[in-house]
């Protein structure tokens, strides 16, 4: 008997061959994983890899159902595919035949990505890289669901000493890994968080005399 075809050259032959009545669940992943490599950097930098991501977080799909969801070619997403499992990003967790043909399920390596890069992708290349995701999701989001606001009311700026905002950045991450360990709920829905501290740009900060009053560095017009 020849060997089934798969719907992607590179399947995983350790996982047995599920019948078609057996349902493919969500296997327990680790919550973290540590993007470490310049490989693993530019796997995950593609925005289309990005997505298919997001798709396979909390459902196990195929090349076939990714493609369907982002509307694209299964080939195109059979190749972003390789890529992430080659960086370590995605694993297969079932395979099933269909209609003569071996497809296999990918969920991602993790549930959240941290970033701890060599030197030479380190710097502002990881958090723009974050920063473009997350404005890309809220708009396509926007767009979406315009009647679901985005839960958002302002863009503060405060004026802190570095020992306060240090303090408030230790706040704020403890809030969010009490988030992301947060146990899925098979019955809610998938929101994005996104979180970042930044000193704002030149044009905005204020200088101070000896005493902390604020002064102006331009002349004054008479």
């Amino acid at each position: 008997m020849g060997k089934v075809p798969s719907e992607l050259p590179d399947q995983d032959d350790a996982l047995p061959l599920l019948p078609d009545d057996v349902p493919v669940i969500m296997p327990e992943i680790p919550i973290r994983l540590t993007i470490s490599t310049e490989q693993q950097f530019k796997a995950i930098s593609d925005m289309v890899r990005s997505r298919i991501l997001g798709v396979i977080q909390y459902q196990p799909l195929t090349a076939k159902q990714i493609a369907q969801r982002l509307r694209a070619t299964p080939g195109a997403i059979g190749h972003h595919l390789r890529v992430l499992e080659e960086a370590g990003l995605v694993k297969v967790v079932a395979r099933r035949v269909t209609r003569g043909i071996v497809a296999s399920y990918y969920t991602r390596s993790a549930r959240i990505y941290d970033y701890d890069l060599p030197p030479e992708v380190r710097g502002s290349a990881a958090k723009l890289d974050i920063a473009e995701k997350a404005h890309a999701e809220l708009l396509d989001s926007t767009v979406s669901y315009e009647d679901d606001p985005l839960r958002c009311d302002a863009f503060p700026h405060v004026r802190l000493s570095p020992e306060r905002i240090k303090e408030y950045e230790q706040r704020f991450t403890a809030l969010i890994n009490e988030l992301i360990e947060e146990t899925p709920d098979p019955n809610g829905e998938v929101y994005g968080v996104f979180f970042g501290i930044f000193k704002s740009p030149p044009y905005m900060q204020v200088s101070s005399n000896a005493s902390g009053v604020p002064t102006s560095e331009e002349g004054e017009d008479s």
